[in-house]
């Protein structure tokens, strides 16, 4: 008998269920298409979630960070910088630790000091304000200190100097320019920008560590031009992609994901069961139908083949509507934000939903795995159903 003829049968099979075979026909197809939407959605919530931290990092945050001991060599690290290809752009920093004071408040802070020409990069991030000279602060530490634009504040230096009365730490008074946002809690929060010769001169250079931010044409190149900057600039400079610095994050949500995905699989596993279920039931009730295609000739693996495309097609076509209903979801879901997560926290307002095509091929060619195997002991039984048993019972 022709393949085209078995699967002929296989699909008017499960076309033509009846009674208590119909419900549990209907019950295995559904389970299979909620399981398969279920997974696919899961899995591009993690996905997107994971897409857009990626772009939030890289559109306020260096893609590549250099730290080095001394400024001796600054020009010389900035000319090589800007002749490697695939850099956008490269400009030095200065880093301290510092105080920030606003009557009665505290606050922690890491100070950069930046040109004057490179602080105007920072510019799109003002929401208030802008640079005069002063200090640009985040918002988030804003908020929490009732900093206004205009304001003075005091900034006090971990180094000073010792008196007989003790050590006297150094106090600045600075005026706030302005006010930025970029969405990330510790630029948001934790951050003071300044001018690169307002820093040092009150900072001083013994404790300050120097650097350089470097924005990239393209981020995900950054573990390449990496290797291209460690061999230009040597082995006295510390180089650091995005990648680098964002690895933990990134793996700990990736981990999270499969471990999502193999509970989600369980789904599928259950739904796989009412497969093999529906099938014994299908062998029971057809096997008059199996006797007469034996007398007619056809084969036990014959015969085992319209049961095993039974499950097959059960699980391709519950493998299909799940996808289109995940896509319907994801749909809505980034249409109306439905997912919506705290800003501060998780640097956005919503999670999209983006399926990425290696879950979704995961998915699909796992639900039918597991569907063609639910159905192999049903298919097995069907191919050794005694003629003889079938025509004495009749």
């Amino acid at each position: 008998m022709s393949l085209k003829t078995i699967i002929r049968i296989s699909i008017k099979y499960v076309l033509t269920s009846k009674g208590s075979t119909l419900l549990v026909s209907l019950i295995a197809l559904l389970g299979v298409i909620l399981s398969v939407c279920a997974i696919l959605l899961t899995m591009g919530v993690f996905a997107g979630f994971q897409h857009a931290l990626k772009e939030k990092i890289l559109s306020t945050s260096p893609h590549i960070v250099i730290s080095i001991t001394s400024d001796e060599n600054i020009k010389e690290y900035e000319e090589k910088l800007s002749l490697t290809e695939g850099i956008k752009r490269a400009y030095p920093v200065v880093l301290y630790q510092g105080i920030l004071s606003k009557d009665d408040s505290l606050q922690s802070v890491s100070v950069k000091g930046m040109r004057p020409s490179d602080m105007l990069q920072k510019k799109r991030f003002l929401v208030e304000g802008s640079f005069k000279g002063g200090l640009l602060i985040g918002k988030g530490l804003a908020d929490i200190m009732g900093i206004k634009v205009g304001q003075e504040i005091t900034l006090v230096s971990p180094v000073g100097r010792s008196t007989p009365f003790g050590f006297l730490p150094k106090v600045g008074h600075f005026r706030v320019d302005g006010i930025f946002q970029t969405g990330t809690f510790d630029q948001d929060y934790l951050t003071v920008l300044m001018s690169m010769s307002s820093a040092t001169e009150f900072f001083g250079s013994q404790w300050q560590l120097y650097g350089f931010e470097v924005y990239l044409q393209d981020p995900y190149k950054a573990q390449e031009i990496k290797k291209q900057i460690e061999k230009e600039l040597g082995t006295n400079v510390i180089v650091r992609s995005w990648i680098d610095l964002n690895k933990p994050l990134f793996n700990a949500l990736q981990l999270e994901k499969v471990g999502i995905f193999f509970v989600l699989l369980l789904m599928v596993i259950v739904a796989s069961f009412n497969i093999t279920s529906l099938l014994f039931m299908k062998v029971k009730e057809k096997t008059r139908d199996i006797a007469i295609f034996r007398t007619f000739g056809m084969k036990k693996k014959e015969v085992a083949m319209i049961f095993l495309f039974q499950g097959m097609t059960i699980g391709v076509f519950g493998s299909l509507c799940g996808l289109l209903l995940s896509l319907l979801g994801g749909y809505l879901i980034n249409e109306y934000k439905l997912v919506r997560v705290p800003a501060d926290v998780y640097l956005m307002d919503h999670v999209p939903v983006f399926f990425e095509v290696s879950d979704v091929f995961i998915t699909i060619m796992g639900a039918f795995f597991l569907s063609l195997i639910a159905s192999l002991l049903p298919a097995y039984r069907a191919s050794k159903t005694s003629i003889v048993e079938i025509l004495r019972n009749e």
